[in-house]
């Protein structure tokens, strides 16, 4: 099983089966898909079964029916996609459980790195870059929960590494979203220790890494270029840095979601699946496809991933970075139910609570033993 393990995480953690539907086609895109998912069917069958993630569960399931009433797209597309979204889920779930902070953290590096390949062998005349993930702003959200996930080590050396390189990569594909969020971790990793406050000495070094890579490739990119310009104190406009923004995006949709509030506009009609424009953000996403109540699952189970992060912050204080990770990407991206890595990143995150629940509950029933005896 531990073969399966590692095929299922590479898969999952690298989107094999994007890649490979863009590179090749969508034969083998196909194929790794429904590997993927028959994989993750043999892996629970055979695996000692625990108990299901009923948050995942509810939340999927009330999205999918009440969304899918208003689908008039083709029904076998829907069926097919609710039942390997449910294998995925069940699955997937067991599989997160199996998962540990090493072999996720080294499968994040070596995705991120695919990065700077892509930049390297394949520059583009837009100067964003991807590497496994297609989208730069899928990529930049693996290089930020890499990046949270490094501050759960505790070799120094070692962690100023992982930080580097994970910043250095999200920096190459140029998303706003992963420059904010790196941001935001690294005043809340103060909260750890003041001393994580040296990550932005490294700051330095990885602008210069930047600009030795534009010159030597050409990186072409607007945003780099404002961000040289905001360094040597040039002027730029606001509205050139605002531009495409998604707060933009997020303004055409309101309309749509107040026209049917409790039970949504139908599936696909806001993550761009039915040729509509995509709202970028999943929480809106939700509420304008299936309603309220889905909606207020979701930000349900956010609630529940701050809370309990929080809560065993002493524990385990890199899960509040993680959290912080998920809860601001979701706001920029509305394909939590398409890209299984964005799920499987929220799952590991809630197991971890979970597991330390666990394990508190444990030495607490051994102490009163203890006493007892």
């Amino acid at each position: 099983m531990k073969i399966i393990r590692v095929l299922l995480l590479m898969l999952i953690l690298w989107s094999l089966p994007s890649i490979a539907l863009f590179l090749v086609g969508p034969n083998l895109g196909s194929l790794l898909s429904y590997t993927t998912i028959g994989l993750l069917g043999v892996y629970y069958l055979f695996e000692t079964k625990t108990k299901p993630n009923w948050w995942i569960i509810v939340l999927s399931f009330s999205y999918f029916v009440i969304s899918g009433f208003q689908y008039y797209d083709s029904e076998s597309f829907f069926i097919l996609e609710l039942i390997k979204f449910f294998i995925f889920i069940i699955g997937g779930y067991e599989l997160v459980k199996r998962t540990s902070k090493e072999a996720l953290l080294t499968l994040l590096i070596l995705g991120s790195l695919s990065v700077a390949v892509d930049a390297l062998l394949f520059p583009s005349k837009f100067g964003r870059y991807s590497g496994f993930y297609l989208n730069p702003n899928e990529a930049g959200f693996i290089c930020m929960y890499g990046y949270a996930l490094v501050y759960s080590i505790k070799n120094t050396s070692i962690k100023l590494l992982g930080q580097f390189v994970f910043t250095l990569m999200g920096l190459l594909t140029f998303s706003r979203t992963f420059i904010v969020i790196w941001l935001v971790v690294n005043i809340a990793s103060l909260w750890i220790s003041i001393k994580n406050i040296r990550v932005l000495g490294i700051g330095v070094l990885i602008f210069t890494t930047l600009i030795f890579i534009d010159e030597s490739i050409g990186l072409n990119n607007p945003r780099f270029d404002q961000l040289k310009n905001i360094v040597s104190n040039k002027s730029i406009s606001i509205n050139e840095v605002n531009e495409n923004s998604r707060m933009e995006t997020w303004s055409k949709h309101y309309e749509h979601i107040l026209e049917s509030p409790f039970f949504g506009n139908g599936y696909g009609t806001f993550s761009g699946k039915l040729d509509y424009l995509g709202v970028h953000n999943s929480y809106l996403m939700i509420a304008g496809e299936a309603g309220i109540i889905p909606f207020m699952l979701l930000l349900g189970y956010v609630f529940y991933l701050i809370y309990g992060s929080i809560y065993f912050f002493k524990k385990s204080p890199y899960l509040i970075l993680l959290t912080i990770t998920l809860a601001m990407f979701l706001l920029t991206d509305h394909n939590l139910f398409t890209n299984y890595y964005i799920l499987f990143s929220a799952m590991w995150i809630q197991y971890q609570i979970l597991k330390i629940k666990n394990e508190l509950f444990e030495t607490d029933n051994q102490i009163e033993l203890n006493k007892i005896e």
